[in-house]
């Protein structure tokens, strides 16, 4: 068997090993593989991309090598930005606004204005719809973290013109960085691509556009702008649940551009299975590329996100207070902006600098407004539930790990969602002292800062995790 056809069998067994899907983002059409002796080299187009793979592929790699070449070989990474242009070059190239126009498919008569578009101020452009686009939002201004580092990788790919997949589906709660992502996405790949047409709509603008395209005979103008684009970026597109006429348009709009090989991003606040309401068409077609999470910033996220925030804010806030934000608001970006909002101007009120008793004292007023009212009997409840555990255990003299965690844990928020005073607390939860719940607070924080885990339901997880379930269950109670 020749060199050739070995890597074209290493090739084919690792995508069966790590799935298709992640073959394709990290090593489909943008690495080159040699071997050489013991020595397997992968040519990466980038230092990102290598510290990736040999973080999370290096041995699937030496078990892929040991099938096919019949011993197991020493991986060793080069980086070659040469690649980079050998993808371009052996890709379709991507169709600028001065070129010809693109054959669209035959059930189409739309083509590209061959007008050069005025170029607006470089960090701030008009959108199609007439909006702003602020194109400092960027990769530089992403925190990557646990929860994003996936999606936030697919997206420089995409931008890159790497990702082979579309349409991309981000996912994830309000607040976790979609419409950055999206907006990053855009403004890298203008880098890029300066010549190359990127759209960037919210879903509720796509439904505008159409509507007034409808009403005003001006369907034509409206999918020239949409489909004459060569990557798409569509965000909240749970938005469109209901909205017939414009999910079938939406549908013929990604059908137009992915058989034109060209890019759709979209950005929802559900799963893919939860998006039953825009149509089995659509979600068939939209599980037929890529579908990334993005998860709810963890404590160094936070803490991060809370620095980059201050320093905007031109506010100096000192480290260990911002680490108390960053563990009692375990939401995302906007809620950290809130709580920082509410400091500073408290401090400017009060003409004084912020201080620890000033941060709790917001915080609770905070925690208070956002949050219906909450009972410690709710608070016991809704622990036992998720722990698996009896009220009467919680509030036994029983030291056991299964029941110190949750009894401890229902303490901290009992502090945080009632106005309960430490006593009360301590009371309730089996005629403890008020300083035994004051010690609880303080271990479930220092346990939050260390990213410590404790059992769930026989399962381990992380203490911050273990709460955000406690909180989920206190809402839908």
């Amino acid at each position: 068997m020749d060199d050739a056809q070995q890597i074209a069998d290493f090739r084919s067994l690792l995508a069966k090993r790590i799935g298709n899907q992640r073959y394709e983002l990290w090593f489909g059409g943008q690495t080159r593989l040699s071997c050489s002796g013991n020595v397997l080299t992968i040519g990466i187009t980038s230092a990102f991309i290598r510290d990736w793979i040999r973080q999370h592929f290096v041995q699937e790699l030496k078990a892929t090598s040991t099938t096919v070449f019949g011993r197991q070989l020493q991986v060793a990474f080069e980086v070659d930005g040469s690649l980079l242009l050998e993808k371009k070059h052996n890709t379709p190239p991507i169709t600028s606004l001065d070129e010809s126009p693109v054959e669209e498919p035959k059930t189409s008569t739309i083509r590209r204005s061959t007008r050069e578009p005025a170029n607006p101020p470089a960090s701030y452009r008009s959108s199609p719809s007439g909006r702003a686009i602020d194109d400092s939002l960027c990769f530089d201004s992403v925190v990557i973290g646990n929860g994003n580092r996936f999606a936030v990788s697919s997206a420089q790919m995409i931008s890159q013109g790497l990702h082979q997949a579309s349409p991309v589906l981000f996912w994830g709660a309000t607040g976790v960085g979609k419409t950055h992502l999206l907006r990053a996405v855009r403004t890298s790949y203008r880098q890029t691509y300066p010549k190359a047409r990127a759209l960037y709509l919210t879903a509720e603008q796509f439904t505008t556009g159409f509507i007034e395209a409808l009403r005003s005979s001006g369907l034509a103008n409206f999918r020239q702008k949409c489909r004459g684009t060569d990557l798409l970026l569509l965000d909240d597109i749970h938005f469109l649940a209901g909205k017939r006429a414009t999910v079938e348009e939406l549908f013929h709009t990604l059908d137009s551009l992915t058989t034109g090989g060209r890019k759709v991003v979209l950005a929802s606040n559900r799963p893919l299975g939860e998006l039953q309401p825009l149509g089995m068409e659509l979600v068939s077609r939209l599980s037929a590329g890529a579908i990334c999470e993005i998860g709810p910033p963890d404590y160094a996220m936070r803490c991060e996100i809370l620095r980059q925030q201050c320093k905007s804010m031109s506010f100096t806030l000192a480290e260990k207070l911002l680490e108390a934000i960053a563990t009692q608001v375990t939401a995302g970006a906007r809620e950290l902006q809130g709580a920082l909002n509410r400091i500073q101007l408290t401090s400017q009120v009060q003409e004084q600098v912020a201080c620890q008793e000033m941060v709790d004292e917001v915080l609770n007023d905070l925690t208070q407004q956002n949050t219906r009212a909450v009972r410690l009997n709710d608070i016991q409840k809704a622990v036992c539930d998720v722990f698996g555990v009896e009220a009467a255990g919680l509030r036994s003299e029983v030291k056991a790990r299964s029941l110190t965690e949750p009894r401890m844990l229902a303490m901290w928020l009992a502090r945080k969602y009632t106005r309960a005073p430490w006593s009360e607390i301590g009371q309730f939860f089996g005629r403890r002292s008020h300083s035994t719940v004051i010690s609880a607070h303080r271990r479930v924080e220092r346990l939050m800062s260390q990213q410590a885990t404790m059992a769930v339901s026989d399962k381990t997880c992380r203490v911050e995790d273990a709460i955000r379930r406690v909180e989920l269950a206190l809402r839908t109670a």
